[in-house]
């Protein structure tokens, strides 16, 4: 996978998820393509729970980055 700082963690957990649903098998048409898409996102506003896990992850990784005054805190994690 790649990094990128214009993704959050919940920015890239929505990816993955979407990603996996959607490229499951692959796609023949357009329309095809967008029933997958709202598909997963219905799906993906079940899974309350890991949202909430990956925020709380988010939350803790902030804290422990203004710990070292935004400096190197992977360490940390």
């Amino acid at each position: 996978m790649f990094e990128t700082p214009d993704l959050t963690s919940l920015d890239f957990c929505f990816w993955v998820w979407t990603n996996s649903k959607v490229h499951s098998r692959k796609v023949d048409a357009p329309d095809e393509l967008l029933a997958r898409i709202l598909d997963a996102a219905a799906r993906i506003k079940k899974r309350e729970d890991q949202l909430r896990r990956t925020t709380r992850d988010l939350r803790k990784g902030v804290t422990k980055c203004t710990v070292v005054d935004g400096g190197i805190c992977e360490y940390l994690l």
